[in-house]
């Protein structure tokens, strides 16, 4: 009886953690179709089992491609997704990102991206400032932390009409990042807070 209830254990361990005994052709075509459907994690370990398993499968070199370079899988996966205007699955798959691949760089381009997703497709104007702040936050340093800082006031000012917001913001942009290339954009925004846009001198000068 031990002998049985050990092997049926051992069994329903087996299928439970990658379906012992599939061929890497299914578990090869799961993990694809899991990773179409955004399912990241169970497509990994479909993938990871592959590389483990199977080592002379000839297919095999596909999956350490995924197993290898999965954070790039997934960034251009969240780019397709957008294009195609499926805003919400893009931001899954960059916040996976986010969540499990932190040390990387693309972490933080990732979370800038989504705070983009939110800026421009989605018009979720606070939920953008959130992640625009989690990029200074989380990832100081990094390339997209200026910008995402920059990105902050601009929406506080230019979107929410919240000058005080703003001109936090923007000094905080100042007194972090004198040298930056968006400096000068921060120091006409400040000079111009609150003002009528029609009022710009070098706006009237376009438009006339």
């Amino acid at each position: 009886m031990n002998k049985l209830i050990q092997y049926t254990l051992t069994l329903v361990l087996c299928i439970l953690m990658s379906g012992c005994g599939q061929s890497p052709e299914k578990v090869f075509s799961k993990a694809e179709e899991a990773f179409r459907t955004g399912n990241y994690q169970q497509a990994l370990r479909g993938f990871t089992q592959i590389v483990s398993k199977h080592k002379d499968w000839d297919r095999k070199i596909e999956a350490q491609e995924y197993v290898s370079n999965y954070a790039l899988k997934l960034f251009s996966r969240a780019e397709t997704l957008r294009n195609e205007k499926e805003f919400n699955a893009s931001v899954d798959a960059l916040n996976y990102i986010v969540n499990n691949y932190a040390d990387l760089d693309i972490a933080s381009k990732s979370q800038y991206l989504i705070g983009d997703v939110f800026m421009n497709d989605l018009k979720d104007f606070d939920e953008a400032i959130t992640h625009y702040k989690n990029v200074v936050k989380n990832f100081p340093e990094s390339i997209e932390e200026p910008h995402a800082q920059f990105m902050t006031g601009y929406i506080y000012a230019n979107v929410k009409n919240d000058s005080a917001s703003a001109l936090i913001e923007y000094n905080v942009f100042l007194e972090k990042y004198p040298d930056h290339e968006l400096a000068p954009s921060v120091q006409f925004e400040i000079e111009w807070l609150g003002k009528d846009i029609n009022d710009i001198p070098a706006l009237q000068h376009i438009s006339s």
